[in-house]
């Protein structure tokens, strides 16, 4: 129903009327975003289209389209980083000089296998025993996966996020594994244990070693200085007697010898 304003001039009536248009009536609604694939596997192309109205201008995720009334497209290569992506849509409409928007966004869920991110599960922890430490190591995926880790040999299970207690018999390698649907990650994380004192134990080896040497030459330098005391000694002695030669009987008596006369 329309409020007419009626006008008298000579033998003409001319009638006015103003209506506003709404958005339900112009058929706007608002625009439709739709995905391909709404779970797209890691490495498979998804669509992502906008459409609206007649006259509507829609723009997905900053790209208008050719032209008013025409769809707005986009493709893309499913990957990792997409999972959990928001696209946005747009849409614009002119009803007498003014202009009406809607917008509208959907969420891209990207199925992908499961990860340990290395950088949150040191691969060589070193803890020292009776202590509490919490063992960070992060899983991630689509569907989210379940991550264990286990010690090599034993199977002891040890719990990830969570405080514990650690004592030596926690030493050893584990093998972190994240698993889902989409498959299996596995990382080994080594723990070290140290014991209380244990590090005293190679300055005590050392002081040990060093008085085993020290009572090793003490004991050779007490059995040298006993033999140089108890050892015989054999020493020349010079003869004291006098070599004898042979003397004529004159020079025996001391007499010059006699001359023939």
């Amino acid at each position: 129903m329309l409020n007419a304003t009626v006008m008298n001039h000579r033998d003409m009536l001319t009638a006015t009327a103003t209506a506003t248009a709404r958005a339900d009536q112009e058929g706007f609604l608002g625009p439709i975003l739709n995905l391909s694939e709404p779970s797209a596997p890691e490495g498979s192309t998804v669509t992502v289209s906008c459409m609206a109205g007649a006259r509507v201008q829609v723009t997905l995720d900053g790209v208008p389209a050719a032209a008013p009334g025409q769809p707005a497209q986009l493709q893309l290569n499913a990957t990792e980083s997409d999972d959990g992506r928001n696209f946005f849509c747009s849409a614009t409409l002119e009803v007498d000089g003014e202009f009406l928007y809607r917008n509208s966004s959907v969420q891209l869920r990207v199925l992908y296998g499961p990860k340990i991110d290395r950088a949150t599960c040191p691969q060589h922890l070193k803890w020292k025993d009776k202590t509490r430490h919490v063992l960070q190591c992060q899983a991630r995926g689509n569907p989210y996966p379940q991550l264990r880790c286990l010690k090599e040999g034993s199977n002891r299970e040890v719990p990830v996020g969570i405080p514990f207690f650690v004592n030596v018999t926690h030493n050893g390698t584990y093998q972190c594994q994240a698993s889902s649907s989409r498959g299996k990650y596995t990382l080994a994380v080594v723990m070290d244990i140290e014991a209380p004192n244990s590090h005293l134990v190679p300055g005590i080896l050392a002081v040990f070693g060093t008085l085993a040497v020290v009572t090793v030459v003490v004991a050779l330098m007490r059995v040298f200085r006993e033999h140089k005391r108890s050892g015989r000694y054999h020493v020349r002695q010079e003869s004291t007697s006098v070599p004898l030669t042979s003397m004529q009987p004159t020079e025996a008596m001391g007499e010059e010898p006699s001359r023939a006369e």
